[in-house]
C-alpha cells in the first residue's frame, strides 16, 4: 500500500468516526450554548437595582434556588433584603412530596419566616405581600394549567396588582411551549390550587409570558412587572438542542422524559392507579394491583400510537400516593415524538382503561368533585369518556375557545 492511499484512508476512517460521534449526541452541551440563563441577568442587571428594597422570593432548585449561598452573597453584595420566602408545593429544595401543613415555618437555609401560600388566606396573603417592596420569582414551569405553580404566581399577582412592589418574574423556557394553547378552561365550582389560571390546560407560554398575559388582559397592567427573559433563545427549539439543562422543578419530575409523559399521564391522577410517585420512575410508570395481563394493555395502546410512544409491561411498588407499599402490574411510558398530541392520549388511555378492567376501575375524589373534572377544568372528559363520545367529537366543544386564547396569547410571546 503506497502512502498517499494509507493516508486516504486514515482521513477518510477518523471523519467516518467524527460524523458517528455527531449523529449520537442526543442534546447540545451547556458550554456550547448561546442561550443566556435568565438568572445570569437578573444578578448582573437586575439586582443591583433592587439596592435597599425589602424581597419576597419565590424559588426553588429550579431556579436560583440551586445555589443558596450565590443567593446570600449577591443580594448581599447588591445591598438587597431578603425578608421573605414562599413556599412551593414541593418546598424549597423541591424534596417534598406533598404539601408542607403549616401556613409558615422558619426556613433553616435563610433563617426567614417561608409561608407556604396553599396555606393561606386571601387576606394573610396580602398581608405578606404588603411587607415586601418587591417581589422576586424564579421557578420552572411546566406551561399547563395543573401545574400549581402557575396558581402561585397568579395568586402573588392579584395580591400585588396596585401596590407599589416590583414583581420581578425570570423566565424559563417550558417544554411544552410547542403544543400552544390546548384544552378546555376552568368552568365555575372547579376552580382549585391545581387551576386557577384562565388559560387552557395548555397555556402554550412560558411562566414570563403568562404573567405579562395575566397582567395585560385581567388586571389592568396594574402589576409593576419586569420578565427577565431567557438571552438568544428561539421559539420552536427543544431543550436539548438549545443546550438548556433541566432543572427538577418537583421530586417527580426528575427528567425531561418524566415532563413530557406528565402532560399526559398527569390525568392518571384523577383514576384509581398509580402513576409511579415514590418510585425511581414517576410519571413513567403507571399501574395497580388489580392491572392483570398489562402486556394485553399495552398491545391494545400500541396500535393507536402512530409510533410517536410505545408502552411495556412493568411491576413496581409506590412509597407514596395511591397503592402505596403494594406491587402493582402496570406500564411503562416510553417516548418516541416529543411532539405527540398528550389530550389524545390521554383520552384514550383513560377510555381503553375503563373498558378493559371494567370491575376495577374507577374515578376518584378530592372531596366532593371527582380529581380529574379538577384537573381539567370541568365535568366534560369525564362524561364524554363516560358515554363513549369518540376523541375528534369531543375536542370540538373546545376548538373556537383554543383558537381565540392562541390569538391573544401570542400578543405576550418573549421569543
Amino acid at each position: 500500500m503506497n502512502k498517499k492511499l494509507a493516508l486516504f484512508l486514515f482521513l477518510n476512517f477518523f471523519t467516518l468516526s467524527l460524523c458517528s460521534e455527531s449523529q449520537h449526541q442526543i442534546r447540545l452541551h451547556p458550554d456550547d450554548s448561546k442561550i443566556i440563563p435568565s438568572a445570569e441577568t437578573f444578578y448582573n442587571r437586575v439586582l443591583p437595582n433592587l439596592k435597599g428594597k425589602k424581597i419576597l422570593l419565590v424559588t426553588n432548585p429550579s431556579g436560583i434556588g440551586i445555589n443558596p449561598d450565590r443567593i446570600k452573597t449577591e443580594f448581599s453584595k447588591q445591598g438587597a433584603i431578603l425578608s421573605q420566602l414562599i413556599g412551593l408545593e414541593h418546598g424549597f429544595f423541591g424534596l417534598e412530596e406533598e404539601f408542607n401543613k403549616s401556613p409558615v415555618t422558619l426556613d433553616s437555609t435563610f433563617d426567614l419566616p417561608i409561608y407556604h401560600i396553599y396555606k393561606l388566606s386571601t387576606a394573610d396573603l396580602l398581608k405578606v405581600v404588603q411587607e415586601s417592596e418587591a417581589i422576586v420569582f424564579d421557578v420552572q414551569g411546566m406551561g399547563m394549567r395543573c401545574y400549581t405553580y402557575l396558581t402561585v404566581l397568579k395568586r402573588l399577582m392579584d395580591a400585588s396588582a396596585g401596590r407599589k412592589i416590583r414583581f420581578v418574574v425570570l423566565d424559563h423556557i417550558s417544554p411544552s411551549m410547542h403544543l400552544g394553547g390546548q384544552g378546555d378552561f376552568v368552568e365555575k365550582g372547579f376552580q382549585n390550587f391545581a387551576g386557577e389560571f384562565p388559560s387552557p390546560l395548555f397555556t402554550g407560554l412560558t411562566l414570563g409570558e403568562a404573567a405579562l398575559f395575566y397582567n395585560a388582559e385581567y388586571l389592568k397592567k396594574k402589576v409593576d412587572l419586569e420578565v427577565v427573559p431567557v438571552g438568544e433563545y428561539k421559539r420552536g427549539q427543544s431543550m436539548e438542542n438549545a443546550g438548556i439543562p433541566w432543572n427538577t422543578p418537583s421530586p417527580n419530575l426528575p427528567n425531561l422524559d418524566s415532563a413530557r409523559n406528565y402532560f399526559s399521564l398527569v390525568f392518571l391522577e384523577g383514576v384509581n392507579v398509580s402513576v409511579g410517585r415514590g418510585t425511581q420512575a414517576p410519571f413513567v410508570y403507571f399501574g395497580a394491583p388489580w392491572m392483570n395481563h398489562p402486556e394485553k394493555f399495552a398491545e391494545v395502546l400500541n396500535k393507536s400510537s402512530n409510533k410517536e410512544y410505545y408502552f411495556t409491561p412493568v411491576y413496581f411498588k409506590p412509597t407514596f400516593g395511591p397503592h402505596t407499599g403494594k406491587i402493582c402490574k402496570g406500564l411503562r411510558m416510553n417516548l418516541v415524538n416529543a411532539n405527540y398530541d398528550p389530550l389524545k392520549l390521554t383520552y384514550n388511555l383513560i377510555s381503553t382503561m375503563k373498558k378493559m378492567y371494567s370491575k376495577d376501575f374507577a374515578w376518584t375524589r378530592w372531596s366532593k368533585v371527582y380529581s380529574i373534572d379538577y384537573l381539567w377544568g370541568n365535568s366534560k372528559i369525564r362524561s364524554a369518556i363516560n358515554e363513549g363520545v369518540q376523541y375528534e367529537t369531543f375536542t370540538k366543544s373546545f376548538k373556537e375557545k383554543e383558537v381565540k386564547y392562541n390569538n391573544k396569547a401570542k400578543l405576550y410571546w418573549l421569543y
